[in-house]
């Protein structure tokens, strides 16, 4: 088992959802058209899916390697 790898993994994965939770708070307080706000929930979105998958396949990797 490779411990970095497994830490570096739990660490992306708790990235991607503390930034889905702080931004959660932050969408209303934006004032943006309808459009603008669906972009940036898009892109919040990506980000969060590319954190969160690249964390669980950090901790697969380094559980089994």
């Amino acid at each position: 088992m490779n411990v970095e790898l497994v830490v570096f993994g739990a660490f992306s994965i708790v990235a991607g959802f503390g930034l889905l939770y702080a931004a959660r708070h932050l969408y209303p307080r934006l004032d943006l058209t309808d459009d603008a706000l669906a972009s940036v929930r898009l892109l919040t979105a990506l980000i969060v899916g590319v954190l969160v998958l690249t964390g669980i396949g950090l901790v697969i990797v380094g559980i089994l390697a």
